[in-house]
């Protein structure tokens, strides 16, 4: 019986017996409750699995199981929002002028104006009067 030592399973590969990678071995893994050995290995889908011991045939270069292992995969994405229709679609310089919006200024002393909401006008805070 020949031991395999911890240093040399970290880090190794594993494979399913037809070949297909299944992912590389992270750490030992001792199951509660059970008495056997096992081995976390994290998949090429970047999930963490527990694969018994006696599940591995071989053990070299890279580690072979002696049955195969199916590997869900992740969820396909969602599909990016549609773009909307030409017609709807704003250019560059709509954008900016929508972001960066002209104030209104005052006509007395060229300051910005603010929309008071209440009256419906617009105010100078300077001049202190409305416009």
């Amino acid at each position: 019986m020949s031991a395999v030592p911890r240093g040399k399973l970290l880090g190794m590969q594993v494979y399913n017996p037809d070949g297909t990678y299944v992912g590389t071995i992270q750490d030992i893994a001792l199951p509660i409750g059970e008495g056997e050995i096992a081995v976390q290995v994290l998949t090429k889908w970047q999930k963490a699995e527990i694969v018994p011991w006696s599940k591995i045939g071989a053990v070299g270069d890279i580690a072979i199981l002696k049955e195969k292992i199916e590997i869900e995969a992740p969820p396909a994405p969602e599909a990016p929002y549609p773009a909307p229709p030409a017609s709807e679609r704003k250019g560059v310089m709509d954008t900016i002028t929508g972001i960066f919006k002209r104030k209104e200024m005052c006509p007395t002393c060229g300051k910005p104006l603010s929309y008071i909401e209440q009256y419906g006008r617009w105010y100078c805070y300077n001049c202190r009067k409305y416009v």
